[in-house]
């Protein structure tokens, strides 16, 4: 069973070795950090360390892809924000805070979920969370959710290449010019597509027997690796210092969005 997103994987990422169990803790524990803490000091560092992470998949063109997605999010959200503090003053005024740290969340999450697609196999993945216990029906559409992505990606793909073979000159000019009419002709197919693909996706899980009593799925008792000791004692290490970050350097950004001077 191949890898999701397995198109230019590289074969010598030192995150195709890790057990799956460790992704699913370290995924699980970043969700938990970002949601716990909400100091811009603590969410820094926690985004410092996925992103040494992610890194490590040796995708730099993909990170750099949805980095800049995520930049454009950010930025339209800061015009919103901006218009609405305009439209209606009685609001209140919106710090730098309010604005980064729900993205740097974002960030951080992407970043672990990205190692966990890019370097996992749905077959060690439902290994993983059948020892885990969980009901079959919640384990099987999860993957069924994590093998959407690279469909999804694929069909953005597909979607750019028909568009520019039909001479429509995609593009940042393009995109500035007529948002409304590229809008148009890059959301509208890959909704359809993407629903085919769910509609798709689903009928496989139901082939593979999906609520059905007898599971397929066994366990063959593998142990950690050297190297998932290595990455969860990471994984504690900076878990200990979002906390510290969060007790004792909260005061650092106020609440304004200036930077206080520590004396």
């Amino acid at each position: 069973m191949r890898v999701l997103f397995a198109k230019g994987v590289a074969q010598s990422s030192v995150l195709r070795k890790l057990d799956a169990r460790t992704k699913l803790i370290v995924t699980a524990t970043t969700a938990v950090l970002t949601v716990a803490s909400s100091g811009m000091v603590s969410q820094l560092v926690l985004f410092a360390v996925t992103l040494v992470y992610v890194l490590l998949i040796k995708r730099p063109g993909l990170v750099a892809v949805l980095y800049v997605l995520m930049a454009a999010m950010m930025a339209i959200a800061a015009l919103c924000a901006l218009g609405f503090q305009l439209w209606m003053p009685g609001l209140g005024g919106l710090s730098a805070k309010m604005l980064l740290i729900p993205f740097l969340r974002g960030l951080s999450m992407m970043n672990v979920v990205m190692v966990l697609a890019l370097t996992t196999r749905v077959e060690d993945l439902l290994l993983t969370l059948e020892r885990l216990k969980l009901p079959f029906v919640i384990f099987l559409p999860t993957a069924v959710m994590l093998r959407f992505i690279p469909t999804f990606a694929n069909d953005i793909k597909q979607v750019w290449e028909t568009l520019r073979i039909k001479g429509w000159p995609l593009g940042p000019a393009m995109l500035t010019l007529h948002p409304i009419l590229s809008a148009r002709l890059i959301l509208a197919p890959i909704l359809f597509r993407a629903l085919k693909s769910s509609e798709t996706l689903g009928v496989a899980a139901e082939l593979k027997g999906m609520g059905a009593r007898q599971r397929t799925i066994r366990s063959d008792g593998v142990g950690l690796c050297p190297i998932d000791w290595n990455v969860l004692g990471l994984l504690v290490l900076t878990t200990v210092a979002v906390i510290c970050c969060e007790i004792w350097l909260a005061h650092i950004w106020m609440p304004d969005g200036g930077v206080k001077m520590m004396h």
